[in-house]
């Protein structure tokens, strides 16, 4: 004897729209007509167009990683100014995928996942290249045009110096003084750099490092606008690593009418890790007699945070 399924009308309807679904998930998109457009932002703001400063300049050129039901592959994006992104990923299928964005596109591109930053950093090209930036990683749904948030994953060390003491006492202009940060060679250069696969306590997608066995001393880039009631501001990309107590972190010299002062030194007073995505002051009085150093108790987004308490005096 046959038997019969019998379905009420509502059912019937809830079928047929599951079938439904199941097909359209199925199917294949003409090639070549649905592509994946996204959206770019740096974390923080300003009003300079360069990464160090969380802005696009334009026609930067993204690492895509993309992942769907055919595996996992990198494709270039162009970013503009406004942060729109547009690429070579194409929809293939109506099914969610997974993006992850890494700029620049060199490490992808020479299938080599080791960065560096330049130990002349005075220039701005030179500072500015030592940026590495990472998005998190986001799950879109077929025609969405995603946000993608962008997270720095060097750290940045910044140090301003004080207007009243030396500088002032003889007149000096920022090219009378120098600064030197790890003198001795003993801050790594590079470093092997491990994609970030979820976000962090603090609610921001930062990878892992590995330094590298490059050493060296860096030469900071000096900010066009110094810090408020600062003679004068400088600025390093740092690969992130451990700094251990006792290092000359801070070497300052001074000439001026011929005159040379100096040097004075900051030891760093105990071990210091240098986080990826933070940044670290320094904020240094420069005397005859030595340094006053007030550094941040804590590490900082580059974009947040306030200055620690505390000076140490340190001799000449």
């Amino acid at each position: 004897m046959k038997r019969y399924t019998l379905y009420t009308f509502p059912a019937l309807a809830l079928l047929l729209a599951a079938a439904a679904c199941t097909q359209d998930d199925a199917r294949t998109l003409p090639d070549g007509t649905q592509p994946l457009t996204l959206t770019a932002a740096i974390e923080g703001s300003a009003d300079t167009r360069a990464t160090v400063d969380n802005r696009w300049n334009g026609n930067e050129t993204i690492a895509l990683q993309v992942t769907d039901g055919d595996g996992t592959e990198w494709y270039d994006y162009t970013v503009d100014d406004k942060g729109n992104l547009s690429g070579e990923y194409y929809w293939t299928k109506p099914s969610p995928i997974t993006v992850q964005g890494l700029y620049p596109n060199i490490m992808v591109e020479n299938n080599d996942w080791t960065w560096s930053v330049e130990e002349d950093q005075s220039r701005d090209a030179d500072y500015q290249s030592g940026d590495l930036l990472c998005s998190e990683s986001k799950t879109v749904s077929f025609a969405q045009t995603p946000a993608l948030t962008f997270y720095h994953q060097t750290a940045k060390v910044v140090v301003n110096i004080k207007s009243d003491g030396l500088p002032e006492s003889i007149v000096a202009t920022p090219g009378d003084i120098s600064l030197t940060i790890g003198e001795g060679d003993i801050l790594a250069l590079d470093g092997a750099f491990t994609l970030p696969k979820a976000v962090d306590a603090d609610g921001r997608w930062l990878g892992t490092w590995t330094p590298g066995t490059t050493k060296g001393s860096i030469s900071p880039h000096l900010a066009s606008t110094p810090a408020t009631g600062c003679f004068a501001t400088y600025e390093a990309l740092v690969i992130p690593q451990n700094v251990t107590a006792g290092t000359r972190l801070l070497a300052f010299t001074a000439e001026k009418d011929g005159t040379g002062y100096g040097p004075f030194y900051y030891m760093l007073q105990k071990d210091t890790e240098w986080k990826a995505g933070y940044k670290y002051t320094y904020n240094v009085t420069i005397t005859l007699y030595g340094l006053q150093v007030s550094v941040d108790t804590g590490s900082m987004t580059w974009d947040n945070g306030a200055d620690g308490e505390g000076a140490v005096e340190l001799p000449i």
